[in-house]
């Protein structure tokens, strides 16, 4: 099993460092004012121009007009939606600035899981709590019998219960479980986490 890792809400460049020497796949850059690790898009253009090719840089966006998305398209790889754009909206922004896009959704209980066919032109679908930012815990109960294998699964995972999250997909996305403090990562527990995962794999 090939793991990869997403880590969202970087606000260092301490950080991306790190991630660099573990070899983490995706950083993720928030852009939205009531979240700890909103950046602006002085701060992100800094951030990402230190940002090795070999990492998938994320713009973090909800409901974005276009206007804000042509501003910060040239330090990305990949929009990741978080609000209540629909199917037509992710085709036009992919044919507009050529961008892959991660949509993410909210999944309460297996109904939700039915909202994934709404959007077939996402190139990736990140399943998260429904608190999203607030970093509840998912609900892996949700899951069972289910195959998610080609999706990120995000909500509250850390080092402790990664190894749960990990049998239903090695697309694993993290935020707030590496931080000491709301928007502080922590070098400690991204370590700590990779180790996990990386013994997860081996086993």
């Amino acid at each position: 099993m090939h793991t990869q890792i997403k880590i969202c809400g970087i606000t260092s460049n301490t950080i991306i460092n790190l991630c660099e020497k573990l070899k983490v796949h995706y950083l993720g850059f928030v852009f939205y004012p009531k979240s700890p690790r909103n950046l602006s898009i002085n701060q992100a253009e800094k951030l990402t121009s230190g940002v090795s090719t070999n990492i998938k840089k994320v713009a973090v966006v909800v409901d974005p007009n276009n206007e804000f998305l042509d501003k910060i398209k040239v330090f990305f790889d990949y929009f990741q939606l978080h609000g209540s754009e629909d199917n037509n909206r992710i085709t036009e922004i992919k044919k507009k600035f050529k961008k892959k896009i991660i949509k993410a959704i909210k999944i309460k209980d297996q109904n939700d899981l039915q909202k994934i066919s709404l959007y077939k032109d996402a190139d990736e679908i990140l399943l998260d709590s429904p608190a999203m930012e607030k970093s509840e815990t998912f609900n892996f109960n949700v899951l069972n019998n289910i195959d998610i294998s080609s999706y990120f699964l995000a909500g509250g995972i850390n080092a402790s219960n990664v190894d749960r999250a990990l049998q239903y997909t090695s697309k694993i996305d993290i935020s707030s479980g590496v931080e000491i403090s709301p928007g502080i990562k922590d070098e400690k527990k991204i370590i700590d986490f990779i180790n996990k995962v990386q013994s997860y794999a081996k086993a």
